[in-house]
């Protein structure tokens, strides 16, 4: 069987507590007493009870529920933060090695020193974009698409 939405299943709750307390509230009312004055009185008195548990009632059902939201959210935010940890991990592996192929690359005599200095601006670039990501838990998605994407 599905389960019920939070919304749906907080305004069932509420309406088949409604339900019961007109029924059985107005019955009892009826055996206390049969003065008319009085019995305005009383209903009155339990319409503020009614106001009074219902928003209790509510409060609990939707604390409830907005606490799984949170957690939720929580645990979402800790998996994005760890895939962009691993990420930048994996990125300064591979700039490492880079480094690595251009030393190697300088010992050779007959390498392009223009390809060298080309090097040495993507790995300058690469190394900045990944430094920009270090501080991601307080950018904004623009802000991280913008240190990727050159403008």
């Amino acid at each position: 069987m599905k389960t019920l939405s939070p919304p749906l299943k907080i305004a069932l709750i509420y309406c088949f507590f409604g339900v019961l307390w007109i029924f059985f509230s107005d019955r009892l009312l009826g055996l206390l007493t049969s003065d008319h004055q009085m019995l305005n009185i009383l209903q009155t008195f339990k319409g503020w009870i009614y106001v009074a548990i219902t928003t209790l009632l509510l409060y609990l059902l939707i604390k409830e529920d907005y606490q799984k939201i949170l957690e939720q959210e929580n645990e979402k935010k800790e998996v994005f933060i760890a895939t962009v940890a691993v990420m930048q991990h994996i990125l300064n592996n591979f700039l490492n090695q880079m480094a690595l192929f251009k030393l190697e690359a300088e010992e050779c005599e007959h390498f392009d020193r223009t390809v060298l200095d080309l090097y040495d601006e993507v790995i300058d670039e690469a190394d900045s974009q990944i430094k920009k990501l270090s501080a991601v838990h307080t950018l904004t998605q623009q802000e991280i698409k913008d240190s990727v994407y050159k403008k």
